[in-house]
Order: structure tokens, then sequence, then C-alpha cells
């Protein structure tokens, strides 16, 4: 029998509150690097979501460009039901992948458990509805912040790969495209989780540098899925 899109996404919401037991492990530290692979390499991961410009740029590095990413979506910024069709695009074509980042990027860490769990059931539920998409079991905490009693909460919920970074292109806050350029080249390289931000407008130059460093030194990005494994937990 054919399961419709309501189905799924009220399936998926139910699993939330009362998750499987295959879901019940707890990492005890999040997640900063790629499993070993004999394939070149990378995670570019990409956060947040403020400007809705920035998210566009990111989708068509994703889809012009035979770059894989992996976005963190905070559910409260508009970018995100703005390009909804392009993302539901481009997740079939399985070139990017969602994770969880909360509703409105409120600090996990010090959070009480029930206010954790209303950020990432409030994300996950708008995840299913816009895009019929589950993001477990992947989810980013907040500022890179965590605690073991967080990933615990996390777990629950179905969300049991915490994924911080092992660099940084630094555009957490306000520094130059050059800035960004030279610390994407510092930090680029195989078997890295990389993060950026999709919070200001960046110019097309700074994009064509950054897709250069990742040609000359003959990686490509994978989203996290491709590079851990569709059973992953």
């Amino acid at each position: 029998m054919e399961i419709t899109r309501s189905a799924f996404v009220a399936g998926a919401t139910a699993a939330l509150i009362t998750p499987e037991t295959s879901f019940a492990a707890t990492r005890t530290e999040p997640i900063s690097s790629l499993p070993k692979s004999s394939h070149r390499r990378f995670a570019w991961t990409i956060d947040d979501g403020v400007s809705s410009a920035s998210v566009k740029a990111h989708l068509d590095i994703a889809e012009f460009h035979n770059q894989h990413l992996t976005l963190f979506v905070t559910s409260a910024y508009d970018s995100w039901r703005i390009h909804s069709k392009q993302i539901i695009r481009l997740l079939e074509a399985g070139k990017i992948q969602l994770g969880n980042h909360t509703v409105s990027h409120k600090e996990l860490s010090i959070a009480s458990p029930a206010e954790v769990k209303r950020q990432l059931k409030g994300c996950h539920e708008f995840l299913l509805s816009e895009y019929g998409y589950d993001a477990r079991p992947y989810f980013r905490p907040t500022y890179g912040n965590w605690t073991k009693e967080l990933l615990r909460i996390a777990a629950e919920l179905g969300y049991t790969a915490p994924i911080t970074w092992y660099g940084t292109f630094g555009d957490a806050s306000s520094i130059t495209e050059a800035q960004v350029v030279q610390n994407a080249n510092h930090w680029i390289a195989n078997g890295r989780i990389i993060i950026s931000h999709a919070n200001r407008y960046r110019p097309q130059e700074t994009f064509h540098q950054i897709l250069n460093t990742i040609k000359t030194r003959n990686l490509t990005s994978v989203t996290l899925k491709e590079a851990f494994g569709p059973n992953f937990k």
C-alpha cells in the first residue's frame, strides 16, 4: 500500500514523541571528522540561514558545482520556506542533506530539558511538514556547545549524531571575504567536517575561490549521510 506524504509526516512525528529503541544509544561526545575512506572527501556544512540570499547561493553550489552539502536548519528563519522548492529538488537528487539546528538557535547547553526538547522537536516538525524530511539522527548543538545531559536528551528524541566541526570559515562573526577565503584555505582538507554560515550575502568571487581550493586539493564535499552510511545512528 502506498504511504502518503501526510501519513509519513504523522508517523515520523509520532516516532519523535515515542522514539524507537534503535535510537537509544547516546554518544559521549560530538562528531567532528569523517570516517576514513579511500576517497578524498570532506563535509561542507552550513548553519543557521539568516540570509535568504546566502541560503540560495549555497543551494546553487550544490545544484551546479557538484558539491554535496549538509545544511543545519534553524527553522525560525524564513529562508528555509522561501527556497522550499529548490531544497526539495536537491534532497530528491541527493545533493543536499538537512540537519536539525533548533527552532531559534537558543543556547541548548544551558537550557532546561523541556526547552531542549521544544527546540529540537519544533525544528524536526518543521522539516517534516515543509519537506517531508526526517533529519534524524543528525543535529548540531548551537554554538558548538554541549553537555552529556544535552546529548542524552537529544538521543531520546532520535538525534544520536551530534555534529560539531574540525575547521571553520570563521564567518559566524563579521570578517572580510578575504579572511573567509583564508580560513577556507587553512581548514579544508581530507576527512574534515567544515562549518560555514548562511547568515549574510557572500560575493560569487568568494565561492569561486573556495571551489578552486577544493578542486586543486582533489577533494569533493559529501553529505554526512554519504560519509557515514544510510544506517548510521
